[in-house]
């Protein structure tokens, strides 16, 4: 295949789709992203291969102090053939057991509390798929909300640790006004805790919002929280 061609057909393959990917080798808000801190916490990128770190407080550490990044383009809308597919690497250790919350996923307005205030899981309203982790809890959890329709499921898988973990959430098999929203840890299905099943939500997607992808982080305690991000991405078809 001459050159002309394998340039013209990588062409096609990005026109066909649209999406965001950052290694965070370098940050700055506002630019592609947003930074939401509540308490002067600090969204910082270094070190090898490009790392996000998020911390969620200032010298003054308080308890539900948070730290967010957010495209600062609402790019995405789950629609009728227009498959989509989020990815992030995140690492976390919590300072105080079982006391952090993390988030990722995608979400209108990624404003402060966007995760919900003493562990009471992510926001009640707008668009917002996402993998999360509540204080008291030590379980990923995955919720999808259209306004007021929403589900949300408990898992068995372990959130956070020493290793790194690869968050994935995919938008497919739309049929009619429905989708189906799966998502992934390291590459597997999140299992629901009760029933052992992979779990697999129906998203509503009439009227619902364009989101943001986003990655963040809350104290669940007077102990200071952070969460290193080394990628995150988004990719959704025209």
């Amino acid at each position: 295949m001459s050159n002309i061609l394998r340039q013209a057909n990588a062409l096609k393959e990005a026109k066909d789709t649209f999406g965001v990917y950052d290694e965070f080798g370098w940050y700055i808000s506002p630019h592609q992203w947003t930074s939401v801190l509540t308490d002067s916490g600090t969204a910082v990128a270094g070190g090898v291969g490009g790392v996000l770190t998020l911390t969620n407080s200032d010298g003054t550490v308080a308890d539900n102090d948070e730290a967010y990044v957010g495209t600062t383009v609402a790019m995405f809308r789950p629609a009728v053939n227009k498959p989509l597919y989020a990815e992030a690497l995140l690492q976390f250790s919590e300072a105080n057991t079982s006391a952090a919350n993390v988030a990722f996923g995608l979400a209108s307005s990624v404003a402060a509390d966007l995760i919900a205030d003493n562990g009471a899981g992510m926001r009640a309203s707008g668009t917002v798929i996402a993998i999360y982790k509540v204080d008291g809890e030590t379980v990923w959890r995955f919720v999808t909300r259209n306004g007021s329709d929403v589900t949300i499921s408990v898992s068995d898988r372990t959130a956070g640790g020493a290793a790194y973990q690869q968050l994935g959430i995919e938008v497919v098999d739309v049929l009619g006004s429905y989708a189906t929203v799966v998502p992934t840890v390291d590459g597997q299905s999140l299992r629901d805790a009760t029933s052992g099943l992979p779990i697999k939500h129906q998203l509503l997607l009439t009227s619902i919002a364009a989101a943001s992808l986003f990655v963040g982080g809350k104290n669940g305690s007077t102990t200071l929280e952070t969460s290193l991000w080394d990628y995150a991405g988004c990719w959704q078809t025209r």
